[in-house]
């Protein structure tokens, strides 16, 4: 039985380098409408060692919408690179991946283009398939080599391991530890206990810090669910 090749998942490291603090939040509100804040009072940092996963207590809206008002906050050499859950709507499916690189960043020679897709395992005749017959997977993979195309110094990585089988997922969290910043909204507990330093908890307009990483999260978890009467 032939042996697969070991996937591997490459972040280019040739990024523009930060001074801390990447992005401070001092006392900051965001809402839609005046009357309707979603979060308030919210002190914060990130730094070039941070490795955050942002958790909710309750719904996994509020996350979302924390995602955004990174966005919008960031140090003004901050170049993000963001990956959304629906990554698959914003591929071009019509193309292949090289000419969805090409008309993404023109100007480029396609051995360039295939080069960034081959960091991602889409290699060879892959890189030439339209992106609509490839698997979700590796969709995933075409959507990673867009994201890291333009070299970003900090990654919003929103449920990223959707459509990901165990060995990316574990390439996946190898690559995010060569990268020093990322900010995670997942809910598989296997990168976030492997990538993330820090927890963050949106709740009841709040956003603060866990301690105690992922285990005393499951521990608040837990006795809100029993306050629910779910346990």
């Amino acid at each position: 039985m032939e042996k697969e090749t070991e996937v591997t998942l490459r972040f280019p490291d040739n990024f523009e380098k930060l001074s801390p603090p990447i992005l401070q939040l001092d006392e900051v509100e965001f809402y839609y409408s005046p009357d309707q804040p979603l979060f308030s009072g919210l002190n914060l940092s990130a730094d070039l060692e941070s490795r955050i996963c942002i958790v909710s207590v309750a719904a996994a809206r509020g996350r979302r919408r924390f995602l955004v008002l990174k966005e919008v906050c960031p140090d003004r050499n901050l170049k993000i690179g963001y990956f959304s859950q629906h990554h698959v709507d914003q591929l071009d499916l019509n193309v292949c991946s090289v000419e969805l690189l090409l008309n993404k960043f023109p100007g480029r020679t396609e051995e360039e283009y295939r080069h960034q897709l081959g960091g991602y395992g889409i290699t060879g005749e892959l890189a030439t398939r339209p992106v609509a017959s490839l698997s979700g997977g590796q969709k995933s993979r075409v959507a990673f080599a867009q994201m890291t195309m333009p070299s970003p110094n900090f990654y919003i990585l929103d449920e990223p391991t959707n459509h990901l089988d165990m060995e990316t997922i574990e390439a996946l969290a190898k690559a995010l530890n060569k990268f020093k910043v990322v900010i995670l909204v997942s809910h598989d507990e296997r990168l976030i206990r492997s990538v993330c330093k820090e927890l963050w908890v949106c709740e009841g307009g709040k956003v603060w810090r866990i301690d105690g990483g992922f285990d005393e999260y499951r521990d608040i978890l837990h006795e809100q669910f029993k306050k629910e009467g779910y346990l």
